[in-house]
């Protein structure tokens, strides 16, 4: 079964995210230790001493984070933040969710490098763009994303959520045949279309390697994750397996995988885009 877990600080904030949003983002199931301090003794018992009475507990188990973005401000910039002022997105209660209006500090245009300030938003990022960083593991480095509500403010991409921060950003759309993405990103699946994508450490399996069901993480780029049923030796009940060109036929794929369309009802431009599997 695949390994979905993500480690290290955040991990278990990216994983709420990854779980939770569809196309946004992806979904990684919680580390099964979330619940582990609420079991009791092997032998079932409580751990009160005989005849004692049950010690009342002093404080209450810290809510998750609200996912529900917050708009004091419109990322698309109509209507606009007062002259002086951008709108971005900052950290309130654990994500970068919260748009609001913040002095504009800066004009580093979208994909270039920037430090990322989610307390005050003072990352040096244009109006309607905000510094995210790219890894859980190096919160200093990141690229300026314009900031979104959905998809109709990023055409041709989509408007996808940040695994590590939980902020909506426009991912450009790509081809998953010529994978030509910014450093630090990859070309994914979207809901009809491929688009440049945070990556987290899992995303690195290629041909039969095993992927998450919920979403597809664990392929690398350019590869999706379809149903182990229609994936040639694979070992689970979701695999990874490679893009093709329905146009140039089923030579591309391994027998007795076929080119295969991939999306039901494509964008525009992606028509052609198919992944190497056998049809039920």
């Amino acid at each position: 079964m695949f390994d979905a877990h993500l480690r290290g600080p955040g991990a278990r904030l990216a994983s709420v995210l990854v779980f939770l949003s569809l196309g946004a983002c992806q979904r990684v199931p919680f580390d099964d230790d979330d619940t582990a301090g609420n079991q009791g003794d092997e032998d079932g018992d409580t751990d009160t001493e005989s005849g004692g009475d049950m010690q009342p507990t002093t404080g209450a188990p810290e809510p998750p984070p609200d996912l529900n973005p917050v708009y004091d401000c419109e990322p698309s910039g109509t209507p606009a933040c007062p002259e002086g002022q951008k709108c971005t997105a900052v950290s309130e209660g654990g994500l970068q969710n919260h748009f609001k209006c913040v002095p504009d500090d800066g004009a580093i245009l979208p994909l270039d490098a920037c430090v990322p300030a989610p307390e005050s938003g003072q990352d040096g990022c244009g109006a309607g763009t905000v510094c995210l960083s790219l890894t859980q593991d190096d919160p200093t480095a990141g690229l300026c994303f314009p900031i979104c509500r959905n998809d109709t403010e990023c055409d041709p991409g989509l408007c996808v959520t940040s695994p590590f921060s939980g902020t909506t950003y426009c991912a450009d759309s790509c081809d998953p045949l010529v994978a030509m993405c910014p450093s630090g990103l990859g070309c994914r699946q979207g809901t009809d279309r491929f688009v440049c994508e945070m990556l987290l450490d899992v995303d690195m399996g290629t041909e039969g390697a095993n992927c998450s069901e919920f979403n597809g993480r664990g392929c690398a780029p350019t590869y999706v994750c379809m149903p182990g049923a229609l994936v040639p030796n694979c070992g689970s009940s979701s695999c990874c397996t490679s893009t093709c060109d329905t146009n140039e036929g089923d030579a591309q794929c391994a027998s007795p995988s076929l080119c295969e369309p991939l999306f039901p009802s494509p964008s525009p431009g992606f028509e052609s885009i198919g992944a190497c599997f056998v049809p039920a």
